[in-house]
């Protein structure tokens, strides 16, 4: 792989890292507040009101999701006229769709509150929920544009930057909002305020990085839109079967059951999504990257793109997701501080295995839109969407909560499976030897990790020490995570899973944030001397 693509791969990874981490901090910290602010139930609302009104993403021809594609491969070729074109065709269509999506919305809005079954004291909050939201929704989506630019250009590090600088008023904002007695209301005025000062930043930096951006009708026309129509519809695809996999079986247990199981539903699937989001760091640097690789043509570094993303993914995400699935309902304690969360602790075991088989191929997912084949990840979505639906009502229906769980993480796997078999086909590689490659070394050193981990667990139940609050449940969790990842990184350096290049690239990811704050640092003592 190039020197600069490598740099570039490295800076992106770490800013995007630190914005996740930072974000699943502030979700950690936040939503138990959230909870015991407003309740199980008015939070399955709002999480019933998000899933509901981002429906309409699904809506939009596939356009949105070409942007990145498109304005990286532009940039890369100096051609600032296609560039233009790109973002004000994007901008004038987001415009114009969202207007539909209102009027919609509010033709709607009576049927969707129908379906659900929540306390009738809630029907004022349930309301302005869904309408929130929608504002919310149209805040980002009109301007998504910018977001897309900045990602186009690579620059990850700016997105975010602004997102950890937004989060820490929004975040206090929200606190103030609910102490102060607002509920629903409160966390609707706070998401719009953190969406539009979002999104003006990311049309400054936007502008500031690229000055050639230019605002006019005459860059807007149907050639360039039914590009990214083309495009775009088969990623459209993907992403509506990921939605489902994610987000149906709330409306289908909210219809079925009823409002308050789907908040144990959310608190289960947010766990299971964000353990297997850590390792997905990488994620937002591939399909830039991989489009400036296939518009040079540079076939040798897309194979190594592909093989070592796909190496580091698995990685992190086998004892990641195999500490979640052990350590569920441990975690759910923890996390909320009491007990009663049976359910979201069986959505984390469930969940975690689907989500798991969705994240290993991300890379090469992300690398098929970069390299202009999204129809092998449309297929892969198609046979999720179909599956998850014929499966998730009948078994929702005979098993109650667990059939939604069942459903989405078997539709997921399956589907996953179906992709990585046409990808390799694709790009001539067989799958055995890459499984043997990547994959056999990871789960022999979580299969090793394991049994330590079980040791002490055994061994706190023989002593007799039982884990009870927050503190007890940190310290059982720290010593088994410490034991277990300790066992994990040992094996792996046994059976030497990475070579010369894979650690020349850890130092540097190492090396690299200590260099920028040296920089930094240096910088603000000139400044302080010539004060």
């Amino acid at each position: 792989m190039a020197e600069a693509t490598s740099k570039k791969l490295i800076k992106n990874t770490i800013f995007t890292s630190v914005g996740s981490f930072w974000g699943y901090f502030l979700s950690f910290l936040i939503t138990p507040y959230i909870v015991h602010k407003i309740g199980v139930e008015s939070f399955g609302v709002w999480a019933i009101a998000n899933t509901a009104i981002h429906f309409f993403l699904f809506l939009d021809l596939g356009i949105g999701s070409s942007f990145v594609k498109y304005i990286a491969e532009y940039n890369t070729k100096k051609d600032y006229k296609m560039v233009n074109e790109v973002i004000n065709t994007g901008l004038i269509f987001s415009l114009f769709f969202c207007i539909f999506v209102f009027l919609i919305s509010m033709l709607l809005k009576n049927f969707v509150m129908t379906l659900l079954k929540f306390s009738p004291e809630l029907y004022g909050d349930v309301l302005i929920a869904f309408l929130g939201v929608l504002a919310v929704f149209i805040i980002n989506y009109v301007f998504t544009v910018f977001k897309s630019t900045l990602y186009g250009l690579q620059r990850m590090d700016i997105v975010n930057i602004i997102y950890v600088i937004v989060s820490i008023p929004g975040t206090v904002g929200l606190v103030l909002f609910l102490s102060f007695g607002f509920g629903l209301k409160g966390l609707i005025y706070n998401s719009i305020i953190v969406a539009v000062v979002t999104v003006i930043s990311y049309a400054v930096c936007a502008y500031r990085l690229l000055p050639q951006m230019a605002f006019s009708l005459r860059f807007v026309n149907r050639k360039m839109f039914k590009k990214l129509w083309n495009f775009g519809f088969k990623v459209q695809i993907a992403g509506f079967s990921e939605f489902i996999n994610h987000s149906l079986n709330k409306l289908l247990l909210g219809y079925f059951m009823n409002v308050t199981v789907v908040g144990f539903y959310q608190l289960g699937s947010r766990v299971a999504s964000t353990a297997c989001s850590i390792p997905s760091a990488l994620l937002p640097a591939v399909e830039p990257a991989s489009s400036e690789l296939d518009a040079a043509e540079d076939t040798r570094a897309l194979n190594a793109l592909y093989t070592r993303g796909t190496k580091y993914t698995v990685f992190l995400a086998f004892p990641l997701s195999l500490f979640v699935i052990s350590n569920a309902l441990p975690i759910m304690h923890f996390w909320m501080g009491e007990s009663g969360y049976e359910k979201s602790a069986m959505a984390i075991q469930i969940l975690t295995i689907g989500y798991s088989f969705i994240l290993i191929n991300s890379i090469g997912r992300l690398m098929a839109r970069g390299m202009g084949v999204p129809q092998f990840e449309m297929v892969s979505a198609l046979i999720i969407l179909v599956l998850n639906i014929l499966l998730s009502v009948p078994l929702i229906i005979l098993f109650g909560f667990n059939g939604a769980l069942i459903g989405s993480s078997v539709s997921a796997v399956i589907g996953s499976l179906c992709f990585m078999n046409k990808f390799h086909k694709h790009i001539k590689r067989t799958i055995v030897s890459f499984l043997g490659d990547v994959y056999l070394k990871p789960i022999i050193a979580c299969i090793f990790a394991l049994f330590p981990s079980l040791v002490i667990g055994f061994l706190f139940h023989i002593l007799g020490f039982s884990p009870s609050g927050r503190v007890g449940f940190l310290i059982y969790l720290g010593l088994k995570g410490f034991v277990f990842s300790g066992a994990y990184l040992l094996c792996i350096f046994v059976v030497k899973y990475f070579d010369e290049y894979d650690m020349n690239i850890l130092f540097s990811t190492i090396k690299m944030p200590f260099d920028k704050l040296v920089g930094l640092l240096k910088k603000v003592y000139f400044i302080i001397r010539s004060v």
